[in-house]
């Protein structure tokens, strides 16, 4: 299927199956988002996950992608200048898709994640790797095994900012 790329088209997941996967900054989509509609891109949310799902929010300034097939998602990466997302299955797509890739992730360590792809992982000094060194318990949505119910609960995350993601688009965008 022949797909006409769309240089003002970004698009963007930020849901996944545990809270561990998720970028647990609070501002950091949001200054993501800003930044690129400032830039005159179009930011389209591929997750089907509705606003607020398990207490997290969508960014303002997006696109909702409407429900449909999976096929109609891979026509939208397949559309987009790149695909930013977090260690997640839609992420892994876009990859295979060859859509240039920015993933955001804190829970694996690099070499966990493909190799070509732009990938901002947590700050020197934080926690990391929690979902290669031990099995993930897929019960506990807040499965965070070294900080659970701490101030470090998802630090992994929560220190990759918006200004570290932006520094990285900045070089291609």
């Amino acid at each position: 299927k022949n797909i006409k790329k769309d240089s003002n088209l970004i698009t963007i997941a930020i849901h996944g199956t545990a809270q561990s996967k998720y970028w647990n900054n609070p501002t950091g989509w949001q200054e993501v988002v800003d930044w690129l509609n400032d830039k005159g891109y179009k930011v389209k949310l591929l997750s089907r996950e509705n606003d607020g799902y398990m207490g997290n929010p969508h960014p303002t300034g997006i696109i909702k992608h409407p429900e449909g097939p999976l096929e109609s998602v891979m026509d939208e990466m397949r559309k987009s200048k790149a695909f930013i997302g977090i260690g997640s299955g839609l992420s892994w797509l876009s990859w295979a898709l060859g859509t240039k890739t920015v993933l955001i992730s804190g829970f694996s360590y690099d070499w966990a994640e493909m190799e070509d792809c732009i990938r901002i992982g947590s700050p020197e000094g934080k926690c990391v790797g929690c979902f290669n060194r031990l099995r993930l318990d897929a019960g506990d949505w807040n499965w965070c095994p070294d900080h659970k119910d701490t101030n470090k609960q998802f630090e992994c995350t929560k220190a990759i900012t918006g200004k570290m993601v932006i520094k990285e688009l900045e070089k291609f965008l």
